[in-house]
């Protein structure tokens, strides 16, 4: 069982300095989200040779089990590698967004002031 004291005793431990501030730019990571997807279209794109050799030869059926492998691993990454690109972008819109909401709430709470 944990004793919440032992807790609180480690959260004060973790705490950190003053917040430093987060700088996002926020038209470099559509651009980057965009390179992603199309190395991701690139290895989507790319086919293994068939046939090369003589089915009975015990080399070019290997080399053939190898392009298999080589095919799906170069799937799994590219389908990574387009998801991560979509969560780039996903992120970037939702940053934009609460940035956005955020000054509007602060234009609510404190009004600008008209100086002379």
């Amino acid at each position: 069982m944990v004793n919440v004291a032992d807790f609180r005793r480690l959260t004060t431990r973790l705490k950190s300095g003053p917040m430093q501030e987060l700088r996002v730019d926020t038209a470099g990571l559509p651009a980057i989200a965009g390179r992603w997807a199309a190395a991701a279209a690139e290895l989507n794109a790319t086919a293994a040779p068939v046939g090369l050799g003589l089915p009975c030869q015990p080399s070019a059926a290997a080399v053939d089990a190898a392009h298999v492998d080589i095919a799906g691993f170069t799937a799994s990454l590219a389908s990574r590698i387009d998801t991560h690109s979509i969560h780039v972008g996903e992120a970037n819109s939702g940053y934009l967004a609460n940035e956005a909401e955020s000054a509007n709430r602060m234009e609510t709470v404190a009004p600008r002031a008209i100086r002379v």
